[in-house]
């Protein structure tokens, strides 16, 4: 797979600036393990227990615990394979400024031949620009049949992706 290619307008989101193939597709699984969608992704990072891809969002537009989401948005996400969590950044398209974070927690990354899956938990977490957090979704993770441990771990990845993003605004 090839790297992607940049141009060197600063003006214009990293998702527009992306040129070539996708290198891979990532697969949103549920809780159940069947798919739910598929979309295409540039590498743009890969690390001993991380991938780092961007993607451009083809839904919306739609607010989201408060974060903007609109067509052509740029997702840079990281998934990590020791993580039960991954971090998208929200990129806006018209512009390339930081809309927010959104989190999913689910299973760690599962890398196949044609690309990566990860098994959504349903349990969310929406970080706005100023620190806001926005748990989502606790309903539905609540009434999933999971065994208990998997639950546990589920919400254990919540709180520590919550203090991820705390720490981060107290060293700002």
């Amino acid at each position: 797979m090839d790297a992607p290619s940049f141009s060197l307008s600063p003006r214009r989101s990293l998702c527009a600036r992306l040129s070539g193939p996708p290198g891979l597709w990532v697969r949103k699984m549920d809780a159940a393990g069947c798919e739910v969608y598929r979309y295409p992704a540039w590498v743009l990072w890969r690390g001993a227990h991380s991938l780092t891809v961007a993607a451009v969002f083809r839904m919306g537009p739609m607010v989201v615990g408060g974060l903007w989401l609109a067509p052509g948005d740029c997702f840079v996400e990281t998934y990590y394979a020791n993580r039960w969590y991954n971090i998208f950044a929200v990129y806006a398209r018209e512009n390339g400024r930081l809309r927010g974070w959104y989190v999913n927690i689910g299973e760690p990354l599962e890398v196949s031949p044609d690309g990566v899956a990860y098994r959504d938990l349903a349990l969310d977490l929406v970080v706005l620009p100023n620190g806001r957090q926005v748990v989502l979704d606790a309903d539905e993770f609540v009434a999933l049949p999971l065994p208990a441990a998997e639950s546990r771990q589920a919400e254990a990845a919540l709180a520590a992706a919550q203090r991820r993003f705390r720490r981060c605004w107290q060293l700002a």
